[in-house]
């Protein structure tokens, strides 16, 4: 494992430094639809290229997560399969999120805050935006590579069908829902939206219209992609900061009350 996860996110943090040079020239709207783009080229290369990804509806087994000769991917008296490969990626959430949020306050961090708020502001303050932004792509690559990496464990393998536009929309979604620009709020918000499917499923129990089967209309499925979009749209709207935002606004009222001032 010291092996193929910090390679995963060496490999993705490669691609993300070569496309920063494209994406630092653009900003808004124009960098969103060149992500978009991405996406549809990153499905195509995976469903066509089958020697690397084992073609679509066939994939390749994950790497074992062997670590100091022990196998999380094998069952013990204590722990079942799938209770060991939580515990492994609750502590590795918490190494990440301890190494975001300190880069997040060393200089770096600051330099990401600066250029994030404005621009213009931060070159004039002597920062490097090429150098930063491309820094920023590599980081946050990286990241992902590793989590990717991790996810291909649990599943087992590996289908690229499984890697496309709705799943950057659920990425999207728990940015948005936790809180973005923020460790804490990330992390709340992809537990909402990994909780939602689970909630989904029991509509029809409450709900008869809603069937659970693909060929009906409406169905949970249609239900979940809906959400999605409405809930981005209510945070957007209504509570920029996410789900980090109301747990500051409830943290920050309890320590003056009964004195709202």
């Amino acid at each position: 494992m010291w092996i193929w996860l910090p390679a995963s996110g060496l490999v993705a943090a490669a691609f993300g430094v070569a496309v920063a040079p494209l994406a630092t020239r653009l900003r808004g709207l124009y960098l969103a639809i060149v992500t978009l783009g991405l996406v549809f080229i990153g499905e195509h290369v995976f469903r066509e290229w089958s020697d690397l990804t084992g073609g679509a509806g066939v994939g390749r087994s994950a790497a074992t997560p062997q670590l100091f000769g022990f196998d999380f991917s094998e069952s013990t008296e204590m722990f079942s399969r799938e209770q060991q490969l939580y515990l492994l990626m609750f502590v590795l959430m918490l190494v990440f999120a301890l190494g975001a949020r300190n880069l997040a306050r060393s200089r770096v961090g600051r330099a990401f805050s600066a250029v994030r708020d404005r621009d213009m502001a931060a070159e004039m303050m002597s920062i490097d935006l090429p150098r930063t932004k491309a820094l920023a792509f590599g980081i946050s690559s990286f990241y992902a590579g590793c989590a990717g990496g991790l996810l291909y464990t649990v599943s087992g393998f590996f289908d690229p069908a499984s890697f496309n536009l709705l799943l950057s929309v659920q990425f999207i979604a728990m940015v948005l829902i936790g809180g973005a620009g923020t460790v804490g709020g990330t992390i709340a918000g992809a537990l909402f939206v990994s909780l939602l499917p689970t909630l989904t499923r029991e509509l029809p129990a409450f709900i008869p219209l809603i069937s659970q089967q693909v060929t009906e209309t409406p169905n949970v499925f249609q239900v979940e992609q809906i959400l999605y979009g409405l809930l981005i749209v209510v945070f957007l709207l209504f509570e920029p900061r996410g789900l980090f935002g109301i747990w500051m606004r409830i943290r920050i009222y309890w320590k003056s009350w009964p004195f709202s001032y």
